[in-house]
Order: structure tokens, then C-alpha cells, then sequence
């Protein structure tokens, strides 16, 4: 085996393993998603003098805690935290 075929072995494993190793990644990736399509939605119900509103949960919510004050000066507060479960979009007909 000449020079030449030797560098050409070795740069076919090495783009082999690179691909592989890619290939892997990617896998883990797409399983990541999958995983976070099955959690439900977490959102925070806040209330504000006498109307309520919902966000997006956020770390270190809990129920009870004062997120700010409202534009009469009341405080802002968490009154519930709940998981809302997206139903999946079926295509098709009956």
C-alpha cells in the first residue's frame, strides 16, 4: 500500500466516525423534542385588583407570591399554577 492510499483510509475513517458521531447527535436531539412535545403547557394565573390574567410559568413561581403592584396599587399576585394538557391536532375524516 502506497502513501496515497494510506492518507485515503485514513481520511474515509475519520469522515466515518465524524459522521457517525453527527448522526448520534442528532438522534438525541430529535428525542429531546419529542419529549418536550409530551409535557404539558405550564401557565400562571396572576391577579391584579379584580381581574386575573395567565403567563407563561416561570422559575420560582409559587402560589402566594407578589410578581409587582398593579396600576391602582394593589399588589400583583400568583393565585394558581396549573398544567394545561394540548390535546393533539388529528388530520383526517371520520
Amino acid at each position: 500500500m502506497n502513501t496515497l492510499q494510506y492518507y485515503m483510509l485514513m481520511f474515509l475513517i475519520v469522515l466515518l466516525a465524524a459522521t457517525t458521531a453527527m448522526t448520534i447527535k442528532q438522534m438525541n436531539d430529535i428525542k429531546k423534542l419529542q419529549e418536550l412535545r409530551k409535557r404539558p403547557k405550564i401557565v400562571t394565573v396572576e391577579q391584579c385588583g379584580g381581574s386575573t390574567s395567565t403567563r407563561d410559568f416561570r422559575e420560582g413561581d409559587y402560589v402566594g407570591l407578589v410578581t409587582g403592584s398593579c396600576s391602582d396599587g394593589t399588589p400583583r399576585r400568583i393565585i394558581g399554577i396549573y398544567a394545561i394538557k394540548e390535546e393533539s391536532k388529528k388530520r383526517g375524516g371520520l
